[in-house]
Formats: C-alpha cells, structure tokens, sequence
C-alpha cells in the first residue's frame, strides 16, 4: 500500500479516537462527535466573541458554540446564533461596544473595520486573533486547520474538512454529468425594472463555478451591477439565481409573472432557484449549500 494513504488512513482513524476520547453532547447517539456536536469543555464562561460568519460558523462547528457570548451580525449560521447578543456589524465595529461585553477572547475575520477598532483589541489585555477571511473552499481548509489549532482540537478540524471535502467532491459528481456549462445569472434583491446582477471577484460568482456553471456576467464586470432587461434576453440564462434579504415575495414574481421574461430558457423550465443570503457564508455550510442548490437544478445540457 501506498506510504501516503496509509499514513492518510491512520490520521482518519486517530482522529476519530481521539475525537470519541473527549466529552460531547451526542445529539445524534451514534457514539462519534459530528460537527457542530457541543463540547463539554466548552461554556459562557470562555467568554468568545465571534466577528465574521465565517469565523462565528467554524468555531460552532468545532464545539464551542456555548463559549460564544455575542457575535457580529454578519454571522447568521447555524441558527443558535440568533440567541445571541450581536455587537454590530464586522466592517462598523463599536470596540466599546465589543469590550463592555469583557470578553476573554475575541475571534475575527480581517473583514473587521475600522482599523481603530483593531488597534484597540490588539492594546487590549484580551487573547485577540484575526484570520484571514475565506474566499474559496481552500480558504475554508485554511481557517478550520487554524481555528482547530488555536482551540486545541485539531483532531476535530480533521474530521470537518473531511465533512466539507465529501461535499464538495458530490458536488463534482453531479456537475460532471453537465454536457455543457448551464449558463447561470445570479440577481441580488432583484424588484421591477431593477436587476442587480453579480459579476467576478463576488462569492456568487465562485458558487456558480463550484457548481460546474458559467456566469454570464463574469466576462463583463467585477462585484455587483445593474443591468438591463434586453442584456438578459440576449444572454437567455439557463438558470437564474436570486437572493434577496426580503423574502416577502417570492422571486419567480420577478421573472415568471412579467411577460416579456417568459421565453427565457430558465422561465420556461422553472429554473429560477431561490437561495438564502447565509448561502453566501464562506463557511463550513458553503459546500453542503451549494450541493443542495445543484440538487434542486432542473438542468438539462443536451
């Protein structure tokens, strides 16, 4: 056998002793810790503040979710974390605000603002740490590798990237059946007569990637930007994509109930997939949201 693999299957296997070798809540009574399985060790009493839903998701998925005191409101998964206090915004945060709370720990992204604010967490007396914020699934690895290593539980951040890698390989299964790249258009809060559509260098753009599409805004502009209804029929999406932050209505009103938008291919298959905003997390949820969108597209590549 392979020298590798062999060394592979041992720190699977070690880390799955080790993991039975600390106290959990088992939720799911099957005897192993799966993410997002509370650790005994871990209580208000640790006194974490979470910044960034990234940092706030991964750190929950470890254990420690009952360490955490208040998180910034960019942190909405999983959804205990609408229990707890929010501190503000990552990129307008009060340091005031975030100390008066007196944590002994503070967890951040690098997404945190204004550089005030960093300042005065660094000159503080509390254990502050700053991470890199994901911008991929390598990203992703990344951050668990180092937020299991500063929790001491890096047998734990093994069998996490291990859930998040069996999601993303599904995800590659499914997508390799594609014939051709569906075309894929991904609309923000879209309205009447307003559709504000994500271009490259946007976490959309990298979903759509990941689940084997093609973006076909990608080519023409960065971040997010308006575009016309005719630059739509022109480029007839297979798939439309729509998040929005008011869920009121629904967004096949946008599309299916303006007549004009009911001879494009995505219309006509009911191929407009609604996603949550927490979809866009670049978390541990990341790969398992994006499987779930692929799974509900009605594509057909022939």
């Amino acid at each position: 056998m392979n020298f590798r693999l062999m060394a592979t299957y041992i720190l699977i296997y070690l880390s799955i002793v080790f993991a039975l070798d600390k106290d959990f809540d088992d939720v799911n009574a099957n005897g192993v810790w799966d993410p997002g399985e509370d650790l005994l060790i871990s209580s208000k009493l640790d006194k974490f503040i979470t910044i960034g839903g990234s940092v706030t998701e991964v750190i929950f998925n470890l254990g420690f979710g009952n360490s955490i005191i208040a998180v910034d409101q960019s942190s909405t998964f999983p959804e205990k974390v609408k229990d707890l206090p929010e501190i503000g915004y990552v990129r307008m945060i009060s340091s005031e605000r975030v100390l008066s709370k007196f944590p002994k720990k503070i967890f951040s992204s690098k997404d945190l603002a204004p550089k005030t604010a960093v300042k005065q967490f660094q000159e503080s007396p509390v254990d502050f740490k700053i991470y890199n914020a994901p911008k991929n699934i390598t990203g992703i690895y990344d951050l668990i590798d180092q937020l299991s290593s500063d929790l001491n539980v890096q047998d734990l951040g093994v069998i996490l990237k291990d859930n998040v890698k069996s999601d993303v390989d599904s995800i590659g299964s499914i997508s390799s059946q594609f014939k051709r790249k569906p075309k894929i258009a991904f609309f923000m809060n879209p309205t009447a007569g307003s559709y504000v559509a994500a271009g490259s260098g946007t976490v959309a753009n990298y979903l759509i990637d990941l689940i084997g599409g093609k973006n076909i805004f990608s080519d023409e502009f960065n971040s997010y930007q308006k575009v016309s209804k005719e630059s739509i029929f022109m480029k007839n999406p297979d798939i439309i994509m729509v998040a929005a932050h008011n869920s009121g209505q629904s967004p096949l009103d946008h599309f299916s109930k303006i007549s004009e938008f009911k001879t494009l291919k995505a219309v006509r298959k009911n191929n407009i997939i609604e996603i949550s905003m927490s979809d866009l997390t670049m978390g541990t949820s990341f790969a398992s949201n994006a499987l779930s969108i692929i799974k509900r597209l009605n594509y057909d590549s022939k």
